[in-house]
């Protein structure tokens, strides 16, 4: 999805509408937990990797995956439009991409290797292969939706560098992350992918990428009991920022 900014033909109802979102917004920011925290910082410390362990059979509500969306569309950004697009697999296109990603390394093995770029011989690679397929029903069984991360290089006189497309396309993700944290059932994991197979041509035409656009993996969406989940992360200044202050 893209959002068009600056919005064209502007009336006085869509910038009075404009003013309200961002008014809502800096409420948001400087509204109190209940623990005296702000609110936003408390998501951002529940923000975190759910991975396929964790995942339960039940589906997510499109609507929920669509918040998600929307989260990720107020993303910083430099330039005439967003880079970012993403593409949302169901159920059914997740398990083709899957089988694209097996065809290609079929084609491809002895020359790229497989998954994060393992070689070896070739009972080696059918042994990943059968443990990879395996997974189509088992490990990403219970997802429901995959959604490609897509980086859209803009074109024209105004090119942005890449990496500042990057970074907008990491933050889009990021808001994601932070919105799925207010829903506790939402297990949200993002996979780099194999990586041969995710730069391939064939995932490119799959996922009709421009000739300069990149994959940066798949942002898994499943549902999970948040009861069974156990987090032991800590955060310290420390060790955890790096940090400079200068007068």
């Amino acid at each position: 999805f893209l959002v068009p900014w600056p919005m064209p033909e502007a009336d006085l109802p869509t910038m009075l509408l404009s003013v309200c979102v961002g008014f809502a917004l800096c409420l948001l920011l400087y509204r109190k937990s209940p623990g005296g925290t702000p609110a936003v910082l408390e998501c951002l410390r529940r923000r975190r990797k759910v991975g396929p362990g964790s995942y339960i059979d039940k589906p997510v509500a499109p609507a929920q995956m669509q918040t998600l969306l929307d989260a990720a569309m107020w993303a910083p950004y430099h330039g005439p439009r967003p880079p970012w697009r993403f593409v949302v697999l169901g159920k059914k296109a997740m398990v083709e991409m899957q089988q694209l990603t097996l065809e290609f390394y079929d084609a491809n093995w002895r020359e790229t290797g497989w998954g994060g770029g393992t070689k070896g011989t070739e009972e080696q690679y059918k042994d990943w292969r059968t443990m990879t397929e395996e997974e189509i029903t088992g490990r990403w069984g219970p997802v429901s939706y995959m959604v490609a991360i897509v980086m859209q290089r803009q074109a024209g006189s105004r090119r942005m560098p890449e990496w500042e497309e990057a970074a907008a396309t990491a933050c889009a993700v990021q808001n994601m992350w932070i919105q799925a944290s207010t829903m506790p059932s939402l297990a949200c994991y993002w996979s780099s992918w194999h990586e041969a197979a995710r730069n391939s041509s064939e995932m490119s035409e799959f996922l009709a990428l421009g000739p300069e656009d990149k994959c940066f993996g798949f942002f898994q969406v499943a549902a999970c009991d948040p009861a069974s989940l156990k987090d032991n992360r800590t955060r310290s200044p420390e060790k955890h920022m790096a940090l400079d202050w200068r007068a």
